[in-house]
């Protein structure tokens, strides 16, 4: 370059000078512009000149590489640049701006010193021209250039300098910086003199490189050969422990520092270490021994440790007195605190912290604005967190990957993957961390070409083709929650390093999509291998215990958990609860949820709200989400998601308008999946207006919406206003499943069912036993599982004597394991639910029913009603038929209703079987002598009675 070339050039004329000084003030700074005035006009020569003082102040002033070329042709000119001193800053200037060509160039033109290795001297320093070849090579590894390190080192070699042991132990710190371990080694091995700072720069250099086997070796050898570990020599062994964990290590190492006098120095870097090896509690003695002599490194580095190891409020509680001891805030100590406040989801003291780092300064660096927009994303103050990062100016990698990472966590994705191309539109390389935050975006959407762009991306920046263990476990993650089984599986298989977190992504995987099996399998290969299960394995492996309803394999996982000591982790004893309820062992799953009451967690009251409704139990469901509200625990979305449907169940219509007023005041309503319970509950209630309402005013609906409202059609019988409406879903751009198909066809199915069924029951009205065979057998085609088909042709047997075919035809039923079940309604009364079996008299209202039920069979006598005891399939005498009748599950319902009801109250029965063709006139003359609307949800539809009619239009 010219202004090197310039070292050999002669001095510039007089005439020239001017215009070099005018052109070195625009270019360096007001200082040193000073110093060239100054020395001019000291000068009485047309060539000022420049003392070494002089000179190094103006190489430390140069804040551009310009202004640093200009100074270096200046120094030139004016013969400064002969002084091995200023060589050396030059040498360094030109490393901090990543130049080692320029560095090579002035390490080249220095003259060679003459050799005198091992001869005494007085002064202990290394000659200048030592120095300053040292300084070379450091230059060189401060600027990443091993081919530049390389030519250096022949440089060394040729001029005869490789024995000086300042030399030397100046290379192999620089092979360690440019990670070329194996010729830091080959230096370090030829060395003839070996001293302390020798040995710490090759220790330091193996426990850098991830090689602290080898780290401790040489410590070990070092102090065999005599040498005295000094306080670089442990600081350098330190990250070496941290590596292995090895806390029995530390406690030795501890020793040495005590007996050596070195606690003052290193006792930052012991807590450091003893944090890293799990053990905080000895780790806070070494820094309570500090006492006055702690500092804000001390602080930072103690309160980092309480983060590492998970003990986030200890370290708000240790940050909070920082604050009483006015210690100085630095970066380490406000981003830990930060990160213990975004791991608690603690709002209050992360903008405390905030106030903090704005009152002392700390707030403008890009660390600490990092990790504010971590902790106001981890809060769910996602603006705060856009706003603050919109703010940093000079962005660097880890500011981007935070975000991305922050915009995942919030689910999203589509903001995840665009600030992501963002990010290399700006010019800026995604690096490992930001791989790792972009994958799970990928896998959410699913986008599973994104995902293996980044894959592609990922192998072409190792130049070994060998992906790191975070990097292939978030890769496994995103193949199989794409569902690329096959894709994940051969990644997994490949990967050189897999630790724990790796298989949990493959089981998790596995699990989620519904391979439980392979989920189990991969379950049992851990195992086989000696590989031990953290609690985020049970977490995966639980639940496909559960898909398999496999009770006696979900119980021995419960004893893994055992085992392993995570039966006090609030998630593994979440997913055993859920694990034991859907495997129908609902007494295991309350003994467990007793357990976590203490912790106060909405998620174990969500678990098991939603077991018991796996279960059926929809009474109990609603009864532990009424218990969650009075202690005090706040219902999130879930909880309402979980608790709607059994509204809906129990077709508890005043239950679901409560949680309706609910929603609407914690603001749920908004949320597709709470709308999309909504509708279902109103339709499930006999209210199809009130669903057809908050269908068509939700702004936003999923696919899951329109399928919910074609079922509430089909169970209503509305054939039209479901073929409507799926015209309308294909029309709106909406990509149509598999359960839209069926809603319609639902609908469509139902209204043939219905004519088929009022051709039975016609059948059975004229006794036409050929015509009702023949509805049977379409009927048992359209609903093969459906019993009360065969039951009514068994009537139709019965009610023309033919006994023998009605018992054949039962039979033929249990044979098919097809059994009528007992009837059985409830119906809700002053927020209690009440169940009646058909022939139960065990009720305490019996009598006042019995009497009450007498009366209006006066009345409906009165009205021509005889009643049709077709129905019975007892070979009895008409009169006890009659008593038959009368005890059906859905008349007791209806009369214990009107008993315990004001008069015009509505009443709504559900019954678990089709309702026989005479209590569907009875209630119809109920409705009309008692001037009440009576909604019956049978297994076949929904039956609104009004003033003697049914909606139905007795076809059902």
């Amino acid at each position: 370059m010219p202004s090197l070339r310039l070292a050999h050039h002669p001095t510039p004329a007089a005439h020239r000078l001017p215009r070099l000084l005018s052109s070195a003030a625009a270019s360096a700074s007001a200082s040193a512009s000073a110093v060239v005035a100054a020395a001019a006009a000291s000068s009485s020569t047309s060539t000022p000149h420049l003392s070494s003082v002089d000179s190094s102040h103006l190489l430390r002033s140069c804040r551009s590489l310009r202004s640093l070329l200009q100074l270096h042709a200046r120094l030139v000119v004016r013969g400064a640049i002969s002084a091995d001193s200023v060589r050396t800053l030059l040498l360094n200037a030109y490393s901090s701006f990543r130049r080692p060509d320029s560095a090579l160039a002035v390490f080249n033109s220095s003259p060679t010193p003459t050799p005198s290795y091992g001869t005494p001297s007085s002064d202990p320093t290394p000659p200048p021209a030592t120095a300053t070849r040292r300084s070379a090579s450091t230059a060189c590894a401060g600027a990443l250039d091993s081919e530049t390190g390389a030519l250096i080192h022949r440089e060394i070699a040729r001029r005869g300098l490789i024995g000086d042991v300042f030399i030397a132990t100046g290379l192999v710190d620089m092979y360690c910086k440019l990670g070329m371990i194996a010729s830091a080694r080959e230096v370090f091995d030829s060395m003839p003199v070996l001293d302390v700072v020798a040995w710490n720069a090759i220790i330091g250099g193996f426990s850098q490189s991830g090689n602290p086997r080898e780290a401790f070796a040489l410590f070990r050898r070092m102090q065999v050969a005599g040498g005295a570990p000094d306080s670089v020599s442990i600081l350098n062994l330190l990250p070496a422990i941290c590596e292995y964990s090895a806390l029995l290590l530390c406690r030795e190492v501890h020793g040495l520092v005590i007996r050596r006098c070195l606690l003052a120095v290193v006792a930052n870097g012991l807590v450091d270490t003893y944090c890293k090896c799990g053990s905080t509690v000895v780790a806070r003695k070494v820094f309570d021994r500090l006492a006055g002599s702690r500092d804000g490194v001390s602080w930072g580095t103690m309160i980092a440790g309480y983060v590492y190891n998970s003990r986030y409020r200890d370290a708000l509680e240790l940050f909070q007195e920082s604050r009483r001891f006015n210690v100085k805030l630095n970066r380490v100590l406000v981003v830990s605190a930060l990160s213990a406040a975004a791991e608690t989801a603690d709002l209050d003291m992360g903008m405390s912290i905030h106030s903090y780092a704005v009152e002392e300064g700390v707030y403008f660096d890009v660390a600490v604005k990092t990790a504010l927009v971590t902790m106001y994303a981890k809060c769910g103050e996602m603006e705060k967190a856009e706003l603050l990062f919109d703010g940093i100016q000079k962005r660097d990698i880890i500011a981007w990957s935070a975000m991305v990472s922050a915009f995942v966590q919030m689910g999203c994705p589509r903001k995840a993957i665009s600030l992501f191309q963002e990010m290399q539109m700006d010019g800026i390389r995604p690096n490992r961390v930001t791989l790792v935050s972009v994958l799970p975006a990928c896998a959410d959407l699913p986008d599973l070409n994104l995902g293996k762009s980044i894959h592609c991306f990922a192998l072409k920046s190792k130049p070994d083709r060998v992906l790191d263990v975070s990097l292939g476990t978030a890769l496994v993650a995103m193949y199989a929650k794409c569902g690329s089984f096959r894709s994940a599986r051969t990644l997994f298989d490949g990967l050189l390093h897999k630790d724990v977190v790796t298989w949990n992504a493959l089981i998790n995987g596995y699990a989620q999509a519904g391979v439980a099996e392979k989920a189990l399998q991969v379950f049992h290969q851990l195992q086989s291998i000696g590989q031990h299960p953290d609690s985020c394995t049970m977490v995966g492996v639980l639940p496909a215990c559960a898909l398999l309803n496999a009770i006696r394999e979900g119980a021995f996982m419960h004893g893994m958990v055992i085992k392993y000591g995570f039966e006090s982790d609030l998630h593994v004893k979440n997913a055993t609860i859920d694990m034991y309820a859907k495997c129908g062992d609902l007494p295991s799953s309350e003994t467990l949820f007793l357990e976590t009451k203490f912790y106060e967690d909405v998620i174990s009251w969500n678990t098991m709200i939603a077991g018991y409704m796996h279960n059926g139990q929809a009474s109990e469901a609603i009864a532990t989400f009424h218990q969650m509200t009075s202690e005090n625990i706040e219902p999130n979305l879930v909880s309402v998601v979980s608790v709607l449907p059994a509204t809906a169940y129990l077709a508890a219509l005043k239950e679901g308008l409560a949680l309706h007023s609910y929603v609407i005041r914690l603001g749920f309503e908004s949320h597709v999946p709470v709308g999309n319970c909504l509708i279902d509950m109103y339709s499930k209630c006999g209210k199809l207006d009130y669903a057809c309402n908050f269908f068509n005013q939700m702004m936003y609906k999923d696919i899951v919406s329109w399928n919910v409202m074609l079922a509430g059609y089909a169970l209503h019988g509305e054939a039209e206003s479901a073929i409507s409406l799926f015209s309308q879903v294909r029309d709106s751009g909406i990509e149509v499943d598999a359960l839209t198909y069926l809603g319609a066809l639902s609908a469509c199915r139902h209204a043939g069912c219905c004519c088929l069924g009022a051709l039975l029951g016609a059948c059975k009205m004229h006794s036409n036993i050929r015509m009702g065979e023949i509805a049977l057998e379409n009927l048992s085609r359209l609903e093969p599982g459906n019993a009360a088909q065969y039951v009514v042709l068994s009537n139709i047997y019965a009610q023309v004597g033919r006994w023998t075919d009605a018992r054949k035809l039962r039979a033929a039923m249990s044979l098919t394991g097809l059994n009528k079940t007992p009837g059985c309604s409830w119906v809700e009364i002053k927020n209690a639910y009440h169940a009646f079996i058909v022939g139960d008299q065990s009720h305490p209202q019996y009598e006042s029913m019995r009497n009450l039920w007498n009366d209006l069979q006066a009345e409906m006598e009165k009205m021509g009603h005889v009643p049709d005891t077709t129905s019975v399939l007892q070979n009895v005498e008409e009169e006890e038929k009659e008593f038959f009748l009368d005890t059906h599950s859905e008349r007791l319902a209806i009369s214990f209703a009107l008993l315990n009801t004001e008069a015009g109250t509505e009443i709504q029965i559900i019954k678990n079987l089709r309702v026989c063709g005479d209590c569907h006139t009875v209630t119809k003359l109920v409705s009309r002598i008692t001037n009440r609307r009576i909604i019956v949800r049978d297994s076949s539809r929904f039956h609104h009675f009004e003033n003697g009619i049914c909606s139905c239009r007795d076809f059902w």
